[in-house]
C-alpha cells in the first residue's frame, strides 16, 4: 500500500473542531487517462483545535462526573494485566487508521485564566472503548484527569486504566464506547520494513512522517534492560504514545521517546547535534500486556 498516494500530507483530513465536508472535484489526468474524482484534503486548524479542546474540557471538569486523576494514577502503579479479547479488524486504508488516531492529554489549570487545558500527547484505539498510549503520558500527578479527543472532534474524558506496564511504557485506558473502527495490531516488523507514524508533535495535530525500523535493541528503563525499537521516521513533544503503522495499517510499534547525540558536551553544554534516535515500544510488548 502507497501511504503518500493515499495521505499526501496527513495533516489532512478534518477541519479541527469536527468533520469537515469533503468536497470531490474532477482531477483531469495526463497521458490521455479520462478524469476522475477525488476527495479533496480538508485542512487542520491547530490553534482551532486547541480551543475547542479547551472549551469541551472545561465543560467537562465541571462536572461531577470525571475520574480524578490520581484514582488514574494508583491504578496505574498496580499495573494491571488483562486478557482482551480485541475486535477482529480489517485491513485499513490510511483514512481509517488516522480516524482511529487520538489525542491523548493531562487536564491541567493554567494561572492565567479560569479555564481546563490539555497538555496532548498521543494514543490509537484498539477496541471502540479502549485507547494505548504511553505509561508516562499518564503518570503526571500535576494533572487533574485524563482527556481523549478522536479524529472527528468528540471528547471523553478516561474512565479506568485498565493495563499498565511502567517497564515498558505502556498503558491502556477506557473510554466510553465510540463506535470508532480501532487499529489492528500486527506482527513483528522486520529491521528495514517501511513504517509511518501519524501523532501530534507540538500541537502540529495528525502529522505523517514515514521511515523504516532501524534496529531493535536494548535500553534501560528504571535500572532493568527492556527491548526497544528504533526507527527513522521523524516525531517529537507530544508523539508519545502515537502508533507505528506498517504498509498493511497494523500497529508494529508504539512511539515512546527520542534521544540526541551531539559531537561535543563542556561544561554540560552539547554542540554539534548529529542524529536524533527515535525510540520505540515493539508491538510484541504491547500484545504481552493484553494477553494477546
Amino acid at each position: 500500500m502507497n501511504w503518500i498516494k493515499l495521505l499526501p500530507v496527513v495533516i489532512a483530513g478534518l477541519v479541527l473542531g469536527g468533520c469537515a465536508s469533503i468536497l470531490n472535484e474532477e482531477v483531469i489526468v495526463d497521458e490521455g487517462v479520462s478524469a476522475l474524482s477525488q476527495p479533496e484534503p480538508a485542512v487542520i486548524d491547530d490553534r482551532q483545535i486547541v480551543q475547542q479542546m479547551t472549551a469541551k474540557v472545561t465543560e467537562m471538569m465541571d462536572s461531577d462526573s470525571v475520574v480524578e486523576m490520581k484514582s488514574l494514577i494508583e491504578k496505574l502503579k498496580k499495573e494491571p494485566k488483562a486478557k482482551l479479547q480485541l475486535p477482529e479488524v480489517s485491513q485499513s486504508s490510511a483514512d481509517e487508521a488516522q480516524k482511529a488516531v487520538a489525542v491523548v492529554g493531562g487536564v491541567y489549570k493554567c494561572n492565567r485564566c479560569p479555564d481546563w487545558h490539555i497538555a496532548p500527547a498521543s494514543g490509537f484505539l484498539i477496541a471502540e472503548d479502549l485507547v494505548v498510549t504511553n505509561y508516562h503520558v499518564v503518570d503526571n500527578p500535576e494533572r487533574s484527569g485524563l482527556a481523549v479527543r478522536l479524529f472527528d472532534g468528540r471528547m471523553f474524558m478516561v474512565e479506568d486504566v485498565v493495563a499498565a506496564s511502567e517497564r515498558y511504557d505502556l498503558a491502556v485506558l477506557r473510554l466510553p464506547k465510540t463506535g470508532i473502527k480501532p487499529v489492528a495490531l500486527g506482527p513483528s516488523a522486520p529491521v528495514g520494513a517501511k513504517v509511518n507514524l501519524i501523532s501530534h508533535p507540538n500541537r502540529k495535530f495528525y502529522t505523517l512522517s514515514e521511515g523504516k525500523v532501524a534496529r531493535y535493541f536494548v535500553t534501560q528503563r528504571n535500572r532493568r534492560p527492556v527491548p526497544a525499537m528504533a526507527i527513522t521516521a521523524d516525531f517529537g513533544k507530544g508523539s508519545s504514545g502515537a502508533p507505528v503503522l506498517n504498509e498493511e495499517g497494523q500497529v508494529v510499534g508504539v512511539a515512546a521517546s527520542t534521544e540526541s547525540l551531539y559531537y561535543t558536551e563542556k561544561e554540560g553544554v552539547q554542540n554539534n547535534l548529529q542524529m536524533v534516535f527515535k525510540n520505540c515500544v515493539p508491538v510484541s510488548q504491547l500484545l504481552e500486556l493484553i494477553g494477546g
